[in-house]
């Protein structure tokens, strides 16, 4: 088989009063997908920032919430990476959790998504590129890149801003990844705009796939100063013929509730693509051209 269903979640950010409650939302979509056929889901980035809704002693505000990343929403997370590893299991699916907050080994604040397998094998990935409000939360970003396989496609993730970097996505196809997962949080339409616009150029450029997956709407915290978060579920591929679409895409929500897109997707479209490319693909790159202007300008 050379197909792959997957279930990309548009999930709605709620104030969630236990991990047992948040766990119970994750497996409405993940019951969902299964039963609609789908071998692998994909929740967004920070998909548990609606926990802060279950800290109890003290009010959540704009003066606490880097506290609470670190020190309440940190805790939690082995107790949703087992959750996740009951729901793959249970459900026969694998689940791309989105991401979490942790704290590393070297006691660094880590944005990790995490690849859990029915088999019960855990797979993670760190964000690489971290945004300003990142930064200032004293986080530190990864230096290794996932390849792991799902079916027939050799899988990665790239959370929200590493999309926007197109030397990741590079370095990845010449590994064999054909497929790229995408968990994201934008809070306002210009993020959500880059990191769309980030994932058809990547596919494009690289005649392959990739999902996104947004976290929608606002939890009401911290109390003084909401987040609120924006996006829309997504599929794109190659915009060529082998594939078939104009536009670059398989599937996408058609709402701004929350929802779960599923399609299915095959590889060989993309290895078709790859092989007699329409417009200048991977197979027509010039990389002694590439060396020459790199030596010419100097290493950046």
């Amino acid at each position: 088989m050379s197909s792959l269903t997957i279930a990309v979640t548009q999930l709605e950010l709620r104030a969630e009063r236990s991990v047992e409650a948040f766990l119970a939302h994750m497996e409405s979509l993940v019951a969902d997908s299964a039963v609609r056929g789908a071998e692998l889901v994909l929740f967004p980035e920070f998909a548990s920032t609606g926990l802060l809704g279950a800290i109890t002693d003290h009010r959540v505000t704009k003066e606490t919430v880097i506290s609470d990343y670190w020190n309440v929403l940190s805790a939690m997370t082995g107790e949703i990476t087992e959750g996740m590893k009951r729901m793959a299991s249970e459900h026969g699916i694998v689940v791309v959790g989105g991401s979490h907050n942790r704290i590393a080994t070297d006691g660094s604040l880590r944005n990790t998504a995490f690849v859990v397998h029915p088999d019960g094998r855990v797979e993670s990935q760190d964000k690489l590129h971290l945004t300003p409000p990142e930064h200032s939360m004293g986080a530190r970003g990864g230096d290794d890149l996932l390849i792991t396989r799902v079916g027939p496609f050799t899988v990665a993730v790239l959370i929200c801003a590493d999309i926007q970097f197109p030397e990741l996505t590079r370095y990845l196809v010449a590994k064999g990844v054909d497929l790229i997962l995408c968990p994201s949080l934008t809070w306002n339409r210009r993020g959500a705009f880059r990191v769309r616009t980030g994932c058809h150029a990547r596919a494009i450029e690289n005649q392959l796939y990739v999902a996104i997956s947004p976290l929608i709407g606002s939890s009401g915290l911290p109390e003084d100063a909401p987040l609120y978060t924006t996006g829309s579920a997504l599929v794109t591929g190659p915009v060529d013929k082998a594939v078939g679409r104009n536009d670059g895409v398989m599937a996408i929500a058609d709402t701004s509730e929350e929802e779960v897109v599923v399609v299915e997707l095959d590889r060989e479209l993309v290895l078709k693509s790859r092989e007699t490319p329409e417009p200048p693909g991977l197979k027509l790159q010039r990389p002694e051209l590439y060396r020459k202007l790199r030596f010419a300008v100097g290493e950046r």
